[in-house]
């Protein structure tokens, strides 16, 4: 299991700001910055949103995927990610539907 999660950090750092943007079928643009930390093969933290913060749960790194839930207005938000050398692209399943997000890093220049 610890070989997978070197896979995933060896393309990139997990730790830090990953925003993105969500566009739902409406066309309505929610801006999301997932904020990450990485402790071995778990995954916590947040997910900012213009409604507030949403905690990440049930948080999986194995290999170069991540696997999270968070809730929003009680609802579970499955996450799904596939990491590469820059960015993340997330799979967000809302109700029936499924939405694409990559997501950059930011860093400090």
């Amino acid at each position: 299991m610890l070989a997978g999660f070197a896979v995933c950090l060896a393309a990139v750092n997990l730790n830090g700001n990953w925003k993105g943007l969500l566009v739902l079928n409406d066309g309505t643009e929610v801006p999301l910055t997932y904020k990450l930390k990485a402790d071995g093969d778990k995954l916590t933290g947040d997910v900012e949103t213009n409604t507030g913060d949403l905690p990440i749960t049930d948080g999986k790194i194995k290999g170069d995927s991540i696997i999270f839930n968070v809730t929003y207005n009680g609802s579970s938000i499955p996450n799904k990610g596939k990491c590469y050398a820059d960015s993340i692209g997330m799979n967000i399943t809302i109700g029936e539907d499924v939405y694409h997000v990559t997501t950059k890093k930011v860093t400090d220049k």
